[in-house]
């Protein structure tokens, strides 16, 4: 039974792949069984009707074949869409868990990098009440607070440049899988 199931769906592969040739080859072996029939019966006479009757199924064979082409037209466009979709599907995935990642990356950065930073803001604030009137005192605090807004600043960039990189890696991604289905 293994080695049937085997043959068939092997048969069927190549059914599948050269459709065409299956069909020509069907079609023509019905030709060639009902004129070597015609010709076994030669010598009786035949009207009209009996060549239209035996040759009328070739008509509609011609028919069941187109039908049967358009079907595997469809089926095969049916697969293709199919495996786009799961390619998408399998992009989207893929982004939604870089941003996610994304996202815990920044998240422990922002809480690693700004707590410390609002702690070192609010005593350089405090510097700066204490010392008003020393001018030395007040150009650190401004190179400490100017520092600060600058990796502030740095770890937001950080953030949108690597969802920039992921959208674009993405985007590249899903032109490169278009092609195959909009054929």
């Amino acid at each position: 039974m293994n080695t049937l199931k085997k043959g068939l769906l092997s048969a069927w592969k190549i059914i599948d792949r050269y459709p065409v040739i299956f069909s020509a080859l069907l079609i023509y072996t019905y030709y060639l069984l009902v004129s070597i029939d015609l010709f076994a019966h030669f010598k009786e006479k035949k009207s009209i009707v009996d060549y239209v009757l035996r040759f009328d199924a070739l008509i509609w064979m011609w028919v069941a074949v187109a039908a049967f082409l358009q079907v595997l037209k469809y089926r095969r466009r049916h697969s293709e869409e199919s495996e786009a979709r799961g390619m998408y599907q399998h992009e989207l995935e893929r982004q939604q868990a870089q941003h996610e990642l994304l996202n815990d990356i920044t998240s422990l950065l922002q809480d690693n990098i700004n707590n410390p930073l609002a702690i070192i803001s609010l005593r350089t604030q405090d510097l700066r009440r204490k010392f008003e009137e020393s001018q030395e005192v007040l150009l650190w605090a401004n190179g400490i607070e100017s520092a600060v807004k600058r990796i502030e600043r740095t770890v937001r960039e950080l953030k949108s440049y690597e969802t920039q990189r992921i959208l674009k890696s993405s985007s590249e991604r899903l032109q490169r899988i278009s092609p195959a289905s909009g054929e």
